[in-house]
């Protein structure tokens, strides 16, 4: 398993782990030591190496900022070597080698991540508190955003663009005498009943079955559900984390907009230890008969894609009033599909000196989600909508995409984005001159791909359906579907498919 602590020195508060070692693992253990991380990401199944290699972040301006990359102050790697050296060679980072900013976002193209090196310090706590609010307008959202920003070391954003509703969840640290047992144990992590897991996504057939006018409102009646149910519970934030969360039925849920306020306004304040509120997880260990992850397809559970992308704070007010827009010229209730997955999700990560860091620049990280379908031909309902926002972000106002999420088009020319890629590449091709570690698609996204080599994008029929390509001509799309390659609604220079 290769997931092991290796040591803990509590003096200058650092811990040595293997790479195998998952966050929750991590933070536990070092917790034991009255140590703690100071960010973390919000899914704790995620291993250390597997971080490393797609630069996972949580949310912060402050200090060193939301990436965990930027606590790391020493690697080791196995690398490919001669038979001289016995075909592998250990490579031992410090915090000075100029090699560890190209080793703590790697891709996976450097070599095998043995053990890692971060900087902890002493445990606290953390107050949470979430706002349901709302939408006015987006000015009065941006300039909220930018408050959280520099307010909150660990706010974050929901912003449901259908629902017309905002959530606001004001996160900072408390003194560690300050009362509370509180738990982060976010509702959409933990473990469902394989009949809710099941019907959530059979109404989402049901919706696209349906289409028009009446399938969005379909998909809009599960949104309000889900998010009504998600906030029932308060998202799983618990004032005593040894109380489980009530399981509840997304589906059937019948509760009024009173009963969800109230229960918000008693949920919170949340004060809890870092350990305990920084980061959520549980289906992935839960053993229960009958329980499962939402996405698990045993039971065929919901199948979406994931944008992650990101987008330079100072652009986050353009950006925000384009996605207005595109609600606006849209059929009605298009973007009651992303509702389903928690809206827009706003976070934030600080400039980094890491070669392929995304936040090149202080960043805010845009995560939305819409479903996909069950083969790759098939048209969605609105694709085009979802389709024109992420081109919104990385063609127009030059988000990156996150490197452990996106559809393959996101990543055409990424390698464009990043002013330190020869840095990188240098310690790619001293560590591994051969490749071992590289493949077709890594050289693609790191551009050194040749004339005529398989690249990010594809040229074929239906290739803009799951994302393969942005389409270019109608074959791209699904013609004989009634599905067509159209400019953008709002970016006229974006390629979606669009039915007539």
């Amino acid at each position: 398993m290769y997931n092991s602590i290796v040591s803990i020195d509590t003096e200058n508060a650092t811990v040595t782990a293997q790479g195998g070692i998952t966050m929750r693992q991590l933070i536990d253990q070092i917790a034991s030591k009255s140590l703690a991380l100071t960010v973390a990401p919000s899914f704790d199944g995620v291993t250390l190496a597997g971080l490393l290699a797609n630069g996972v972040h949580g949310s912060s301006l402050f200090g060193k900022g939301g990436a965990i990359h930027e606590y790391v102050i020493g690697m080791t790697i196995v690398t490919p070597a001669s038979a001289a050296e016995g075909y592998s060679k250990l490579r031992i980072l410090g915090s000075d080698d100029p090699d560890l900013n190209a080793a703590k976002v790697n891709l996976g193209v450097l070599g095998f991540v043995s053990t890692v090196t971060l900087q902890l310090e002493p445990m606290f706590k953390r107050q949470a508190t979430m706002r349901v609010l709302h939408e006015n307008d987006t000015g009065e959202l941006v300039d909220e955003v930018n408050r959280i920003s520099k307010s909150e070391e660990y706010g974050e954003i929901m912003w449901y663009p259908s629902l017309r509703e905002v959530v606001y969840k004001y996160d900072h640290r408390v003194p560690v005498t300050t009362p509370g047992e509180g738990k982060n144990n976010y509702y959409g992590l933990q473990s469902q009943l394989a009949t809710t897991v099941m019907v959530a996504r059979l109404t989402e057939e049901a919706a696209e079955a349906v289409g028009g006018s009446k399938g969005r409102l379909m998909k809009c009646e599960l949104a309000l559900s889900t998010v009504t149910a998600q906030q029932t519970v308060a998202y799983g934030y618990q004032k005593n984390k040894n109380i489980d969360i009530p399981n509840i039925d997304i589906i059937s849920v019948n509760i009024t907009a009173v009963n969800v306020t109230k229960t918000f306004l008693n949920a919170f304040p949340v004060v809890g230890y870092q350990n305990d509120m920084a980061t959520a997880g549980g289906c992935q260990r839960d053993l229960k008969p009958g329980f499962y992850c939402a996405w698990d397809q045993r039971v065929k559970g919901i199948v979406f894609f994931d944008a992650g992308i990101a987008l330079p704070l100072r652009n986050l007010g353009p950006f925000l009033e384009d996605v207005r827009k595109l609600r606006d010229a849209a059929p009605a209730h298009s973007l009651c599909d992303m509702d389903i997955y928690t809206g827009f999700l706003f976070r934030f990560v600080k400039k980094t000196d890491t070669y392929l860091g995304t936040a090149q620049e202080d960043t805010v990280a845009v995560d939305f989600a819409w479903s996909r379908g069950n083969d790759g031909m098939t048209p969605r309902l609105d694709m085009d909508v979802f389709q024109e926002l992420e081109q919104i972000a990385i063609d127009k106002y030059g988000a990156r995409p996150h490197w452990g999420k996106n559809r393959n088009c996101a990543f055409e020319g990424v390698w464009k984005k990043y002013p330190k890629l020869l840095q990188f590449l240098d310690t790619k091709n001293r560590f591994d001159p051969s490749g071992f570690f590289s493949s077709e698609w890594s050289d693609a996204v790191l551009g050194l791909n040749g004339q005529g080599a398989p690249g990010v994008s594809t040229d074929a029929p239906f290739c803009a359906i799951e994302g393969n390509c942005n389409c270019v001509i109608d074959e791209h799309c699904a013609p004989q579907m009634n599905s067509f390659c159209r400019p953008g609604r709002v970016f006229t220079e974006a390629r979606v498919c669009r039915s007539r």
